[in-house]
C-alpha cells in the first residue's frame, strides 16, 4: 500500500514538472532572440524597484501579481520591491534631483500623465526603449511617444464620479452641475483636475473655463483627491467634479456602490498614464521588460484587473470598447498625449488660477 502511495505521488510530481517545464519551453519559445536576451539580462538583475500610490495598480498586492505573472511569462525569477510613494509630480522631481546629483534613482520606472511628464521631457532623464523589437505584434499600434522615451500604458477617460442613488438628477454635461440641486453637496480637486485640459485654446479656453470654474466653486462644500471615491459612495459629497479618469467609479460598483461616472458631452477627454525608464535606473533592463509585459496581453489584463483600465488602442482593451461605444452616440474627445500637451502652453500659464478659485473658501 505504501509503495503504491509513494508511486502515485511520484507520477503527480513527475507530470507537475513535465507541465510546468511544457509552460516555461512554451514560452520561451513564444520569445524571439531580442526578447530572450532581454530576459536573461533582466534575470541576472533579479530586481525591480517601484514606486507609486497604493491605489494605483492595487499598491503592493498588485506588485505581487505583477510579479507572478511577468516570471511566469518570461520564466524569469524577478522579485519586485513595492513601495508607496508620493504623487506623481513628486516622485518626477525627485527622479530629477537624483539624476542631476549622480545617484542612482530610487524607482526603475517612471508612471505619470502629461501633468507630470511635460516638466521633466527637456531635462532628458529617461532612456529610448525600442519596445517593439521585443514585441513586433505591436509594431502596428502607436505605444510610444517622442523617440520611445514614454510608453502608453493605459487610458483613462475624465469625467464626473457620482451617487446615482443620491443624485437629484442623471447628469450629462458639466452645466447640469450649476443647477441649485447639486449646490452644497458636491466636491472638486485641490489640483483642478479634468478642468485643465479645458484651458486649451482649441478646447473651452481659457475665458469660458474659467467662468465655469468660478460658478462651480460656488457649489462645491469640499475638495477631495482622486482615488477618495468611498466619500462619494458613503454619501458625504453627491459627485466629483471633475475626476481623474474614472476606475474608482467601476471598483466601487464591483463591492456593490451605487457609483457611476459620467463623461460629460461637452468636456470628454482620453487621458494617457506613460510608463519610462529613467537613464540612471538601478535595474535597467528589468524595467524595460516590466515596459514590455505591461504592453502585453497578460499585462494589459492585470492592468484592468488592479486598476480597471487598459490601453484602448490594444485589441482585447475594454476601455478601448467604452470608448468606442460614446463615439458612436457623438461624443468628441480631446485626446491628451504629450505632444498636444505641449502645444498647449495656456494650459500651465492658467491652470494655478483654476486651483486657487476651486480651494480659496467663498
Amino acid at each position: 500500500m505504501r509503495r503504491r502511495l509513494i508511486s502515485v505521488r511520484t507520477l503527480l510530481l513527475a507530470v507537475y514538472l513535465f507541465a510546468f517545464c511544457f509552460t516555461q519551453s512554451a514560452n520561451a519559445a513564444e520569445m524571439n532572440t531580442a526578447l530572450r536576451r532581454l530576459a536573461a539580462a533582466a534575470d541576472k538583475e533579479g530586481n525591480l524597484n517601484l514606486s507609486w500610490s497604493q491605489s494605483t495598480f492595487s499598491g503592493s498586492q498588485g506588485a505581487a501579481l505583477f510579479q507572478a505573472a511577468m516570471n511566469k511569462k518570461y520564466g524569469t525569477k524577478i522579485r519586485i520591491n513595492f513601495v508607496p510613494g508620493a504623487d506623481q509630480p513628486r516622485i518626477g522631481t525627485q527622479l530629477a534631483t537624483e539624476f542631476s546629483a549622480g545617484q542612482k534613482a530610487h524607482t526603475d520606472i517612471y508612471l505619470g500623465a502629461a501633468l507630470s511628464i511635460t516638466p521633466l521631457i527637456d531635462l532628458d532623464i529617461f532612456q529610448q526603449v525600442n519596445v517593439k523589437e521585443f514585441m513586433p505584434e505591436r509594431s502596428g499600434v502607436a505605444v510610444s511617444e517622442l523617440d520611445n522615451r514614454f510608453f502608453r500604458i493605459i487610458t483613462g477617460m475624465s469625467g464626473v464620479t457620482y451617487n446615482s442613488q443620491l443624485a437629484p438628477i442623471k447628469p450629462t454635461r458639466l452645466d447640469d452641475f450649476l443647477r441649485p440641486e447639486w449646490k452644497g453637496k458636491i466636491a472638486s480637486t485641490p489640483y483642478a483636475a479634468g478642468f485643465d485640459v479645458l484651458l486649451a485654446n482649441d478646447v473651452w479656453g481659457k475665458d469660458k473655463t474659467i467662468e465655469f470654474v468660478k460658478k462651480l466653486s460656488t457649489q462645491i462644500s469640499g475638495v477631495m483627491r482622486c482615488g477618495e471615491s468611498e466619500r462619494i459612495a458613503t454619501g458625504e459629497f453627491m459627485a466629483l467634479v471633475m475626476d481623474c479618469t474614472g476606475q474608482d467609479a467601476i471598483t466601487w460598483q464591483e463591492k456593490g456602490a451605487p457609483l457611476e461616472q459620467m463623461i460629460a458631452r461637452d468636456a470628454a477627454q482620453k487621458r494617457y498614464f506613460y510608463m519610462s525608464v529613467p537613464k540612471h535606473a538601478q535595474n535597467p533592463n528589468t524595467a524595460k521588460l516590466f515596459v514590455t509585459f505591461m504592453l502585453s496581453d497578460e499585462g494589459q489584463e492585470l492592468s484592468y484587473k488592479t486598476w480597471k483600465a487598459d490601453l484602448h488602442l490594444l485589441p482585447k482593451s475594454k476601455m478601448g470598447q467604452s470608448i468606442t461605444a460614446l463615439e458612436k452616440q457623438g461624443v468628441k474627445f480631446a485626446e491628451v498625449t504629450l505632444s498636444w500637451w505641449r502645444q498647449h502652453p495656456e494650459i500651465d500659464a492658467n491652470r494655478r488660477e483654476l486651483v486657487k478659485i476651486l480651494t480659496t473658501k467663498n
